[in-house]
């Protein structure tokens, strides 16, 4: 012990301070406070509030771009976005995930009008071309 204790007063012949902090220390000091932050942040699984924005804009990738809601079941209410022939078109479901309401363009790229029952049997519907 004696001659550890020896071997520090020769290395440093002074108390260490903040510039004997080597680099490889300064590392690992930032991984860790990193790691520590990140383990803070995977574990949060609260509701982060409401977005507030002026604008928002979905890009289609190739597969159709779309913005989807669910209800609190996880079962989808409503869906937004590009269909076929990129034709844009907005679609309803109740909680039963039955079609009840669309709108958008059809194949002839006429504005198109549906009403579903409740079973997503068609109720009404109604194309814009005169």
């Amino acid at each position: 012990m004696k001659n550890l204790i020896n071997e520090y007063k020769f290395k440093f012949k002074r108390r260490p301070t903040m510039k004997d902090i080597d680099t490889r220390s300064l590392f690992i000091g930032f991984l860790s406070a990193t790691l520590i932050f990140t383990l803070m942040g995977a574990k949060q699984k609260k509701n982060l509030g409401d977005i507030v924005v002026n604008s928002i804009t979905v890009m289609d990738d190739g597969y159709g771009g779309f913005i989807t809601a669910y209800n609190q079941d996880q079962k989808r209410t409503l869906y937004l976005g590009t269909g076929e022939e990129n034709n844009g078109y907005i679609q309803t479901f109740n909680k039963f995930q039955q079609p009840t309401a669309y709108v958008g363009t059809n194949k002839d790229m006429d504005g198109i009008l549906v009403l579903n029952d409740r079973y997503g049997e068609l109720g009404w519907s109604r194309s814009a071309k005169q």
